[in-house]
């Protein structure tokens, strides 16, 4: 559910700003370049979605959505995740199949059915507040 939170705060805003960028395309008879600017903005909302979690994960230890449901990720050590173990554990959501693919790994080699493959690579997991 923290998931859904958070991923409803990032997209309205990338929607948003989505809007401002592709309306003017669109206006102005830039059929095929809208076509482009999507491509282009694809990418790097997902890209924006990995560094939303990533910078609030390193350095409060929770995005928005996980704070309203109590639960912080935590390094080996207990403390916050640094910012590189944040964006590897987060960079399979820069695409839904991987993100995909990454919580079925991590369901079918972990005991832990809140552990990702990537909270395994890493070292980093899910807990309680």
């Amino acid at each position: 559910m923290a998931f859904v939170v958070d991923a409803i705060i990032v997209y309205f805003v990338l929607a948003i700003l989505t809007a401002l960028i592709a309306l003017p395309a669109l206006f102005t008879g830039g059929v095929g370049f809208f076509g482009v600017v999507f491509g282009g903005l694809a990418f790097l909302w997902g890209i924006i979605f990995v560094l939303y979690f990533a910078v609030l994960e390193s350095t409060r230890g929770a995005s928005i959505g996980k704070g309203i449901f109590h639960l912080k990720v935590v390094s080996k050590a207990g403390s916050n995740p640094t910012l590189g173990e944040a964006l590897v554990r987060n960079i399979s959501k820069i695409y839904w199949l991987l993100l995909l693919l990454d919580v079925i790994v991590g369901l079918a080699i972990s005991k832990d059915y809140r552990e990702k493959y990537s909270d395994h690579l890493m070292g980093t997991k899910v807990s309680r507040t």
